[in-house]
């Protein structure tokens, strides 16, 4: 006996979970950072759309300082909407140090080399998209 509609059905949820079982796929984002000089350490945290802009980071990379620059690597990043915020720890004591109003007194930046007026930049002025392929973005340290 011959039944079309449960061999369509059979077929219909084969696709799914097939494509249900497919590994999602993911990017490399590399970071070229330039102006960074050569003492201590440069710290780099990626923010997704959805972490607090500037507050817990969804992952960080710490590499030593070289006068020549910097290269990081994100591996295996969904698709979506990330922001950088970075700084040179000239002194190692992994935060970025102030002057007594605030303003940094270490190299620092943020991605799409964003302008920061009084204060960080919004992670819309930051924000760049990761797709299905490898990115490469770079900074320069202000």
């Amino acid at each position: 006996m011959n039944h079309p509609i449960l061999a369509s059905i059979l077929i219909s949820a084969a696709v799914v979970f097939n494509a249900m079982a497919m590994p999602a796929k993911t990017a490399d984002l590399t970071v070229n950072l330039s102006g960074v000089g050569e003492q201590g350490n440069v710290m780099v945290a990626l923010y997704k759309k959805d972490d607090k802009w500037m507050g817990k980071a969804s992952a960080y990379n710490m590499t030593a300082a070289l006068k020549a620059g910097v290269q990081v690597v994100f591996k295996d990043l969904a698709e979506g909407d990330y922001a950088i915020s970075t700084f040179v720890d000239e002194n190692s004591n992994r935060r970025l140090d102030t002057n007594a109003i605030g303003i940094p007194t270490e190299p620092y930046g943020f991605s799409n080399d964003a302008a920061d007026n009084f204060g960080p930049p919004s992670f819309e002025q930051a924000r760049f998209s990761v797709g299905k392929d490898n990115k490469t973005i770079t900074i320069t340290f202000k």
